[in-house]
């Protein structure tokens, strides 16, 4: 007697439906809105990089394509024009402010007379910061674009 009452009393309560749909969503909510999260902060990781791509190697054509004549030396005319070229290429007109693009005229390893070197550095932060990876923490990408100039 005992038993079937506490057979029924259990058949009761797992059939009873109401509110399964709350405690679904409060389970799956939290997993969800931090995959979301994550994901997110992975694709604007990598449009970071991407842009800091596209900007070192804009300031480097711009200083193949100017090497004759703006560009003979590391004139204050020729970082301008690379830094212009590095913010046109990443669609930011302040892309290049304080140290995060830089250029260089040097000799090169190879033996070569002339080298322009490129270079741009830019920090990202993370929407999940120092979550539970260690990709989730604020970073500084950074590129590099050498041309050998005759």
């Amino acid at each position: 007697m005992i038993v079937e009452k506490m057979i029924r009393v259990l058949r009761r309560l797992f059939g009873c439906t109401t509110a399964t749909a709350a405690v679904e969503a409060a389970i799956f909510a939290p997993i969800f809105l931090t995959l979301t999260l994550g994901v997110t902060d992975l694709g604007s990781g990598m449009f970071v990089r991407m842009t800091v791509n596209a900007a070192a190697q804009a300031g480097a054509a711009y200083a193949v394509i100017n090497s004759g004549s703006v560009c003979v030396s590391l004139t204050t005319a020729c970082l301008n024009g690379i830094k212009t070229a590095m913010n046109d290429a990443t669609g930011n007109s302040s892309f290049c402010t304080g140290s995060v693009c830089t250029a260089l005229i040097t000799s090169c390893a190879d033996g070569s007379p002339r080298c322009i070197i490129v270079s741009a550095n830019y920090p990202f932060s993370p929407i999940l910061p120092d979550a539970a990876d260690a990709w989730a923490t604020t970073q500084t990408f950074s590129s590099t674009a050498t041309i050998r100039v005759q």
